[in-house]
């Protein structure tokens, strides 16, 4: 009896689907909502990049000037670096860190440095110059927290984001002028070079 009856319950499959979709909806579930929040972490990653690179753009592209507009580039006639308002006519030797170049440290403050980096404003992060020899670049570092459930934020390792951004210093007009005094200055040399060494000859 017990057996026919076990045996007729084996064979009625009522009830089958409430089961297994008690068994896989929940796993489908947890899938979706991870992938949502997965979604969205990636969306905050690439926003945050676009806003470092943005940043770094602006910057690298009116560096030679502290008086201008990070967004449009427009500054007045008396902001010039020539004039009483401008950053000095060599300011890109007194006031734009010259001395890392030789892995030393200036003053803790540069003051025209630091005025051209807090151009820009409502960052969480760091921007930081760095001169070296054959290339000046903006490097800008963000961090943003996300507000994430707890077993979310152990899932993706924490609850915040970082991007990083760097974008060198071009300036068209200065690479000119540095590449017409070295060709100046190469023709001089060779023109006036053998009388110097035939002068320092003599005084031997």
């Amino acid at each position: 009896m017990f057996k026919q009856s076990f045996s007729t319950l084996k064979k009625n499959e009522e009830g089958s689907f409430t089961i297994e979709a008690s068994l896989i909806f929940p796993i489908l579930m947890m899938l979706v909502i991870c992938f949502i929040f997965f979604s969205l972490v990636i969306y905050e990653k690439a926003t945050l990049h676009y806003k470092a690179n943005s940043i770094a753009s602006d910057l690298a592209y009116t560096w030679n000037n502290s008086s201008m507009d990070v967004e449009t580039g427009a500054f007045g006639v008396e902001e010039l670096s020539t004039q009483a308002n401008g950053d000095g006519l060599y300011w890109r030797l007194t006031g734009n860190n010259v001395l890392s170049k030789f892995g030393l440290e200036g003053s803790a403050d540069n003051s025209l440095v630091t005025k051209k980096i807090d151009r820009i404003n409502d960052y969480n992060g760091e921007i930081s110059f760095n001169n070296g020899f054959l290339i000046r670049e903006i490097e800008v570092s963000l961090k943003k927290s996300l507000a994430l459930p707890s077993s979310i934020s152990k899932l993706f390792g924490g609850n915040g984001i970082s991007a990083v951004a760097k974008q060198p210093i071009t300036e068209p007009t200065e690479l000119i002028r540095n590449t017409d005094f070295v060709i100046y200055g190469s023709g001089k040399i060779a023109e006036y070079g053998s009388y110097i060494f035939d002068f320092m000859g003599k005084g031997k």
